[in-house]
């Protein structure tokens, strides 16, 4: 009986770091073979903005709550695009809103820019943010319309690479954009900073590759007002959580192609605790697990170390320690390409690569022993739809 039980535990074993090494290869293949690049800043020559298209008018909605980190940093970016006509409108539910100050503090450093404040706490639905830009909308002036988080720093010359993206094809309603994290703090956030960089993005590669759909990402999305009104509005999605999701759904279902944009931008991780840090990423998670059970359950394979040390020790072996050797290595191997490939100004750490596997699997099961969320300090239920119902 000790046998059969030592030889199922090695069978498991080796199922478990046979998958885990085809989906971390496979998303190593990605990474390695993506052709992506950093949009072209304001010091290029003059000859790549004679030969750029001629752009339409844009409108940049960002909406915020409270003074995160970094804020002034990542609205800055925004200001600083060399764009011909584009104005920035921010909003806030409330006037006494700390980032009031920031937004007051960008029309004096930049005087020429067009920026509109919305202070309005009108409800819409049970999605704040959209809430938030329902009630933008009134500021907006053009028919391109960008939304993008405030915690969302891009480079000198994005706004004019994302949007030349989608006017080459008149067909294409949303353009969205893969992002990397950045740690504003300590450790805690370098772990978080490091699940995107080394979890998230190779996801979001290999989907697109094996499904051949592009997925709408709220970091920054931009928009055909047009395509936006054909779904519904924001209205349409005022209850969702995934509003960004919701949206590509849509705008694919009403026959809209959603591309995802080959200039990434950052976001910034700010959790200094490591409790506030799984809360968020849980939360991140519950969205799949609800709308998505199947798919969520696949996604193990993405973090499979923890299974691994299980069954290593269940029934210890040195092929058996060398095969889960082999795994972290490859690991390892996935985050120094993202490293590499993304130009990332901070480079995450390779010797935090373990821990935080351990810690994607633990969101990954502890999601699914909740149904309720918290979402700026609000709670509510989380249905199979999609649909934020208050608790």
């Amino acid at each position: 009986m000790e046998i059969t039980g030592i030889g199922g535990g090695q069978t498991a074993l080796a199922l478990a770091v046979t998958a885990g090494v085809a989906y971390t290869g496979l998303g190593l293949r990605q990474v390695l073979g993506w052709r992506g690049n950093r949009p072209p800043g304001p010091a290029r020559s003059w000859r790549w903005r004679e030969a750029a298209p001629e752009l339409p008018p844009l409108s940049v909605l960002k909406p915020l709550c409270g003074a995160e980190p970094r804020l002034y940093e990542c609205l800055r970016s925004f200001c600083q695009q060399d764009y011909p006509d584009f104005q920035i409108v921010f909003g806030v539910r409330h006037a006494d809103d700390p980032a009031v100050a920031v937004v007051e503090r960008l029309r004096r450093d930049f005087p020429e820019r067009e920026i509109a404040l919305v202070c309005d706490s009108r409800l819409h639905g049970s999605n704040l943010k959209i809430s938030n830009l329902v009630n933008m909308q009134a500021a907006c002036r053009h028919d391109l319309i960008m939304l993008s988080d405030s915690d969302i720093e891009i480079a000198p010359g994005a706004l004019r690479a994302i949007t030349a993206e989608m006017t080459a094809n008149p067909a294409v309603g949303a353009v969205s954009c893969l992002y990397v994290g950045q740690s504003t703090a300590g450790w805690v956030s370098r772990l978080g900073a490091l699940n995107v960089n080394g979890w998230i993005l190779p996801s979001v590669l290999l989907d697109k590759a094996i499904n051949g759909i592009d997925c709408a990402m709220g970091a920054v999305l931009l928009l055909r007002r047009a395509a936006l009104d054909s779904v519904g509005g924001l209205e349409a999605v005022a209850d969702h959580f995934a509003d960004d999701h919701e949206i590509g759904e849509r705008l694919t279902e009403a026959g809209w192609l959603v591309r995802l944009s080959a200039h990434p931008v950052t976001t910034m991780v700010n959790e200094t605790r490591l409790s506030d840090l799984l809360r968020h990423e849980i939360r991140w998670a519950q969205t799949v697990w609800v709308t998505r059970p199947f798919a969520h359950l696949l996604s193990v394979v993405c973090f499979l170390l923890p299974v691994q040390l299980a069954l290593l020790a269940l029934a210890p072996s040195w092929p058996g320690a060398l095969a889960v050797l082999g795994y972290i290595l490859l690991r390892l191997g996935l985050v120094a390409s993202v490293n590499r490939r993304f130009a990332l100004p901070r480079p995450d750490s390779l010797w935090l690569v373990p821990l935080r596997e351990c810690l994607c699997f633990v969101g990954w099961l502890g999601c699914m022993t909740r149904r309720t969320i918290v979402w700026r300090g609000h709670a509510f239920r989380l249905r199979r739809d999609g649909r934020l119902i208050p608790a």
